[in-house]
């Protein structure tokens, strides 16, 4: 790579890692929109969504883990095309079974544990493969693309899935997911291999490897802990939206455009992030992206209006992708690429912790009803936040330049 752009769009493999991505991630994002909707139409429970989202959670959280140490032990491309591959496999089977009437709740969690398996390798292998398409001086700009994808696909697959299951139904939201994956796991052809540690010690030894750098480095240490609380409290009104859109008499389309506020909503503030320069105050950004998100949750369980909801809801998810965006830009700056796929592998759980959110949610709304059941993830985050303000000053005082820590 002679041309040391700090783009890295100005990379072909990069380019063509983001093609695949691309539609990689809308057809994770359509499944997990469309399996909520056919959940609710067999069930029509909030803790039926919560237990579809655990389902879904569970099998990602613990295939993050060892997900990782594949990433480090075998070629992250090949991973790619064999979860994609698999991906294709599991959505038309549930398809097929959705088309001939014959789909019932415990088919959709069979569904839901099989593709949090080929989810949870996916993420981890993605997050550990993409570093290396790019030399260090587009480090921000990869993870910023990379972290766009994720919430552009928050857009186009929810609207896309309302559309297609309100006038059709949720057989075809599954097909479609599926073409997703076939586009991706054709791109992986083109790619080149990462590289592997050919030095491979036990599954333990490298389990507990990623653990104790994490532990060691308190920056990461403390990032992680913030991003995983949010994403566990907070995240979860997400799967509990085919409930919230009652209250406004909504279905499958109401459902779609309150994912796609959600997304653009984290599209801005992803883009917001990748272009300021806090320098110093970068920990500060963190903490107050966390805190919005939070607050605005609280408006978003009041409100009683649909497209009042889509606008608080979009400034929700500007927090959250803020959040997101400037915690993983931190994370993989500081990290060696020799240990990447291990403490990323652990890092990338945040992201299914969001998905089983969804149970603590739907756990509290069937208690207190929803929008109480709202509010608890927002106040713990919020105290949460204070505290991590007035004691860890290697937070408060962050730079976004590892060198001035």
């Amino acid at each position: 790579m002679l041309n040391k752009s700090n783009n890295a769009f100005s990379y072909k493999y990069f380019r063509v890692y983001f093609f695949g991505t691309f539609f990689g991630q809308n057809a994770y994002r359509l499944g997990v929109v469309t399996q909520s909707i056919l959940l609710w139409k067999l069930v029509g429970t909030e803790l039926s969504l919560g237990i579809g989202a655990a389902s879904l959670a569970l099998p990602m959280i613990i295939f993050n883990l060892f997900g990782g140490i594949l990433a480090d032990r075998y070629e992250s491309r090949v991973l790619l095309l064999i979860v994609s591959s698999l991906g294709v496999i599991s959505f038309l089977s549930i398809s097929l079974l959705d088309f001939l009437g014959y789909v019932e709740f415990w088919h959709v969690i069979i569904f839901s544990i099989f593709s949090g398996i080929i989810c949870g390798i996916d993420q981890v292998s993605r997050v550990a493969y993409f570093p290396s398409l790019v030399p260090k001086i587009s480090m921000k700009s990869a993870v910023t693309i990379n972290t766009a994808t994720l919430s552009i696909s928050s857009v186009i697959a929810p609207t896309l899935a309302g559309i297609i299951i309100s006038i059709f139904d949720t057989y075809l939201g599954f097909i479609v997911a599926a073409i997703g994956w076939t586009i991706m796991a054709i791109t992986t052809f083109f790619l080149p291999n990462r590289g592997v540690d050919f030095y491979q010690r036990s599954i333990f030894f490298e389990l507990t490897t990623g653990f104790k750098y994490m532990y060691s480095q308190k920056i990461i240490l403390f990032l992680c802990i913030l991003l995983f609380t949010n994403m566990l409290m907070n995240f979860g009104w997400l799967t509990t939206l085919p409930s919230y859109v009652q209250r406004f008499d909504g279905g499958a389309k109401e459902v779609g455009y309150l994912f796609s506020s959600c997304g653009v909503g984290a599209i801005t503030g992803v883009l917001l992030s990748s272009r300021l320069s806090p320098g110093r105050y970068y920990g500060r950004l963190i903490l107050f992206s966390a805190s919005l998100f939070s607050v605005m949750l609280y408006f978003v369980s009041l409100s009683e209006n649909l497209y009042l909801s889509m606008i608080l809801a979009a400034f929700a998810h500007l927090g959250n992708g803020s959040l997101f965006n400037t915690t993983t830009v931190a994370v993989q700056i500081r990290l060696p690429e020799i240990i990447r796929g291990r403490v990323m592998g652990i890092f990338i759980i945040t992201g299914s912790i969001g998905i089983i959110g969804g149970l603590w949610t739907g756990f509290w709304a069937s208690i207190i009803g929803l929008k109480l059941g709202m509010m608890i993830g927002p106040t713990i985050i919020i105290i949460l936040v204070i505290f991590i303000f007035l004691t860890q000053k290697k937070i408060k005082y962050l730079h976004e330049n590892p060198e001035c820590d």
